[in-house]
């Protein structure tokens, strides 16, 4: 709006200047004339350069992330929102840029990171094998990771997982878990959702899910129950994922995620929307 309205006053005194030049030609000859559209010329070059370079100066980031994570990333509607939505979108906006957000799928999201599809994702776990290929900024959330399993089906504690049908969506921390149970027969998901029907039909015995996410799955699958925390010897948490050589950007990154828990907004979100 400012600068529609910017470009209406130049353009009004332009109009004024053209019925001044008339005025002027009259009274002072063809000489002059040639001289002030000269002039003229030198100014709207200057002045459309200038309004030219306004949209390009804007500050673009373009984030990646898997809107089916509910409360961490979904989609209500046609908008996506969720707790880390609500923390990386804050942070971009105060260090001013516009954000385009992608929705994609789980495994889809570092290959998107690496060609330069997006420029950052909203929030993985910082393993040392992703270390490999991407950098983190500090962790804004360390979470919870829970196994549930069918009540047709009851398994008493997490130690009896062992030798185990576990479920786990394909890429995630909970796959390493899983993996990392002795005997257990890894049955990999593109998505929770392939993981909760299995379950329910009893064709795996267990699911390893976030445990911020589980209320929501057991929730609406009341066949299903909470078994126990499944111990996490990994990197725990979760951060904003850049490309590698962006550590410029992940310092100032930082910085907003320690403003945010200092002022204890992400308290405010973490309460919103995981109830701690």
């Amino acid at each position: 709006i400012l600068i529609f309205n910017i470009d209406i006053f130049y353009i009004c005194n332009l109009y004024q200047s053209i019925r001044l030049v008339f005025f002027y030609k009259n009274l002072f000859g063809g000489k002059f004339m040639k001289k002030f559209l000269l002039i003229l010329t030198i100014l709207l070059g200057v002045f459309l350069g200038g309004c030219g370079n306004s949209k390009s100066d804007e500050k673009v980031i373009k984030i990646g992330g898997n809107a089916e994570y509910k409360p961490y990333e979904y989609l209500e509607g046609n908008k996506v929102t969720g707790f880390s939505i609500d923390v990386v979108f804050k942070i971009f906006e105060n260090l001013g840029y516009k954000i385009e957000y992608t929705n994609m799928s789980f495994e889809g999201l570092i290959p998107a990171l690496e060609t330069g599809k997006v420029d950052v994702l909203t929030g993985l776990t910082p393993t040392d094998e992703r270390k490999k290929f991407v950098d983190f900024s500090d962790k804004y959330y360390v979470g919870r990771q829970i196994a549930i399993a069918n009540k047709s089906n009851p398994i008493a504690t997490v130690e009896d997982l062992k030798n185990k049908k576990i479920g786990v969506q394909l890429g995630t921390l909970q796959e390493t878990l899983a993996k990392n149970i002795e005997g257990a027969n890894v049955v990999l998901y593109n998505s929770f959702t392939g993981a909760i029907m299995d379950l329910n039909s009893q064709k795996i015995d267990a699911i390893i899910i976030s445990g911020e996410v589980k209320n929501e799955y057991l929730g609406n699958n009341p066949k299903l129950y909470e078994i126990g925390r499944v111990e996490d010897n990994e990197s725990k948490g979760i951060a904003i994922v850049f490309p590698k050589g962006q550590d410029e950007l992940i310092e100032k990154v930082n910085v907003e995620i320690q403003k945010m828990k200092d002022s204890g907004e992400l308290d405010q979100l973490v309460n919103k929307y995981f109830g701690e």
